[in-house]
C-alpha cells in the first residue's frame, strides 16, 4: 500500500499551485495593460494627425481667400449667402 503524503506537503503543493496561477494571471494582466496602452497611443496619434490636417487646410484656405487669389471664389460664395441687401 502506498504511503500517504503528510498533510503539510499536500497543503504546500496546493499553495505552490495557487502562487503559480497568481503569477501567470499577473503576467497576463500586465500584457493586456501594455496592449491597451499601445492601442490608446495609436488612437491619439491618428486623432492628432487628423487635427493637423484640418489646421493645414484651414490655413491654406485663409491665405488663399485673404491674398485676393480666391476673391472670385469668395464672390461666388457670397451669392449663396443671403445678406439682406
Amino acid at each position: 500500500m502506498p504511503r500517504r503524503k503528510p498533510r503539510a506537503e499536500v497543503e504546500d503543493s496546493y499553495r505552490r499551485e495557487g502562487r503559480m496561477d497568481a503569477r501567470v494571471a499577473k503576467k497576463a494582466s500586465k500584457a493586456d495593460l501594455i496592449l491597451a496602452k499601445a492601442e490608446l497611443a495609436k488612437a491619439k496619434a491618428s486623432k492628432r494627425k487628423a487635427l493637423v490636417a484640418l489646421i493645414v487646410v484651414a490655413l491654406i484656405a485663409y491665405y488663399v481667400l485673404s491674398s485676393g487669389t480666391g476673391s472670385g471664389i469668395l464672390d461666388k460664395l457670397k451669392t449663396f449667402i443671403p445678406i439682406g441687401e
